[in-house]
């Protein structure tokens, strides 16, 4: 690696992006897809009782060299080290997962603020399967169709923003957040708790989520999902550990460095 916190070229050949790389919004928008279609959202060192490091070395190595993926922490973290490389203003916020359902988990979810021309926009590629593909213009009302999703911005009482997903005919929050500006110090403390508490969701389930042009797939535990643009969902329960390591290569692109535990 370069004596910077990231090597862009290997950066852009992991994610298999051509375009420039300029201070500029056709940049951010096509580093922002690439990442997307190409680091899948995961969570499978803490089943490997690996820890998750959110320093630049600990996300380089895992995520680029050594073509794994992570969770919110570590996908936008690493978006965060190409950005600044690139000189965008980036601002670290912390939203609050609504999908979840009750009881509410706490406000522990990263997401990024980048400006570009004086305008900002929402950028978050560590939501998992639902989450966005392209940034999107912090602003509420308009729609945004993402290959076949469809997202807005909506003000909330309490919050200053709700994202929401079109889902099943009707709009459906995915999170809320505001525009305190959070540090990266607050998110060591937050993956923390996520990847070593037994009270954490993560620790609970084995999730694997990549989206691609034409589908979203996602495996939690031994059930893969596929996701067409019709709506449809196909699913499959894999019957052995044999299954599962061929599924997290053939859709995912992981090749763990050990077995996963046998479930208990």
């Amino acid at each position: 690696m370069s004596d910077s916190a990231i090597d862009l070229a290997a950066y852009t050949a992991r994610v298999g992006y051509h375009g420039p790389l300029t201070h500029s919004l056709e940049t951010l928008v096509g580093l922002h897809r690439a990442q997307a279609l190409s680091i899948p959202f995961e969570n499978l060192n803490i089943h490997l009782s690996h820890p998750i490091g959110l320093d630049p070395a600990s996300l380089v190595q895992k995520l680029i060299y050594e073509r794994r993926g992570g969770y919110c922490y570590e996908l936008n973290g690493l978006f965060r080290l190409v950005l600044l490389e690139l000189g965008f203003p980036v601002t670290c916020l912390v939203g609050r997962n609504l999908i979840a359902g009750p009881p509410l988990r706490p406000r522990a979810h990263q997401l990024l603020l980048v400006e570009v021309a004086g305008q900002p926009w929402l950028v978050d590629l560590g939501f998992g399967t639902n989450g966005l593909i392209e940034p999107i213009p912090l602003a509420v009302g308009p729609e945004h169709d993402q290959f076949f999703d469809r997202y807005r911005l909506q003000a909330a009482s309490q919050h200053n923003y709700h994202l929401q997903l079109h889902m099943q005919g009707e709009w459906q929050s995915l999170y809320t957040f505001t525009l305190d500006e959070a540090q990266p110090s607050d998110f060591q403390m937050m993956n923390f708790f996520y990847s070593q508490s037994p009270d954490s969701p993560f620790r609970k389930q084995r999730i694997c989520t990549l989206a691609a042009p034409d589908f979203r797939v996602s495996l939690v535990d031994q059930e893969l999902k596929i996701r067409r643009p019709d709506g449809t969902i196909t699913a499959t329960t894999l019957p052995d550990a044999e299954a599962y390591e061929q599924a997290l290569a053939t859709y995912f692109g992981i090749r763990l460095p050990a077995p996963l535990p046998a479930y208990a």
